[in-house]
């Protein structure tokens, strides 16, 4: 904003299952940190249920180096969950009151450090480790603890790119369906949609991906790759079960378009009933 490091943006993110829209301003308070404050409101669609919310987020952020950043927020947010009935079966979800549903307050309290040494936006070298805590006596109606983190990295082997992925999560209290660990379709195991897991979520998720993609002809590469995804459901409520195993194998066609970069995916699974492949 006319040239004071002051920064405000909009953003908007529209899918046929995901609608986000935050209203950003940051603002410099010394050199090194500075301000910031977000206003969200954000629908998503899991199928059986759909959470939406409304709320701020009010953070510190201060730069360590170039490349390496720590935060704390405070996040607030009304939450409606409801549940979609011609889209679920009967046995699918249990009879929940709001308060097991989500319908309510959820605010946290949360510390976290980001390494980025991005280089190319779509071949990162990333390391992220976030954790916050929702509490009553900072106005929420739940309480429970997250943890987390996420890994990105990318190298050249040569005339051969090698790419790492890694994130894992665990969510552990008093824990809304709303706030439940959500299996992600073919964008976190590819090979597995989203209606391919139970729908009541998880407590611990941990994610693995390694992927070898070599240059073909103008723009187009083909890639071979290895996903895999552990989940487990600790709740007694959610009916807790045994880790859950997904692995997949495929190759993929990369093309660097003028537009930006197009992946076409085919997957194969390795566990569970259906192993059809996957497009």
């Amino acid at each position: 904003l006319f040239r004071t490091g002051q920064r405000l943006a909009l953003t908007a993110d529209l899918s046929a299952i995901r609608q986000r829209a935050a209203l950003i301003y940051d603002l410099p308070l010394l050199p090194h940190l500075e301000l910031h404050t977000e206003l969200v409101t954000q629908r998503r669609d899991f199928g059986p249920f759909v959470r939406e919310g409304t709320g701020g987020e009010l953070g510190l952020v201060g730069r360590l180096d170039r490349h390496t950043r720590i935060y704390d927020r405070y996040r607030v947010e009304a939450v409606r969950t409801s549940l979609d009935a011609a889209d679920r079966k009967p046995s699918e979800l249990p009879a929940m009151t709001d308060h097991a549903l989500g319908n309510g307050t959820i605010a946290t309290l949360g510390v976290g450090l980001v390494h980025d040494t991005l280089d190319e936006r779509w071949l990162p070298r990333r390391g992220t480790l976030f954790t916050d805590r929702a509490d009553r006596r900072w106005g929420s109606d739940y309480t429970f603890e997250r943890i987390g983190g996420s890994f990105d990295h990318a190298r050249s082997l040569g005339p051969l790119t090698l790419r790492l992925h890694g994130h894992a999560a665990s969510i552990r209290g008093d824990v809304p369906l709303s706030e439940r660990l959500q299996h992600d379709g073919h964008a976190e195991v590819r090979g597995y949609a989203l209606d391919s897991l139970p729908r009541l979520g998880s407590n611990v998720e941990a994610v693995g991906r390694v992927e070898l993609e070599t240059p073909s002809w103008k723009g187009l590469s083909i890639a071979g790759w290895a996903d895999a995804g552990l989940r487990e459901n600790a709740d007694p409520m959610y009916g807790g079960s045994s880790p859950l195993l997904q692995r997949s194998v495929g190759f993929s066609i990369i093309w660097r378009s003028p537009i930006g970069p197009l992946r076409f995916d085919w997957a194969v699974p390795l566990d569970g009933d259906k192993r059809d492949r996957q497009f």
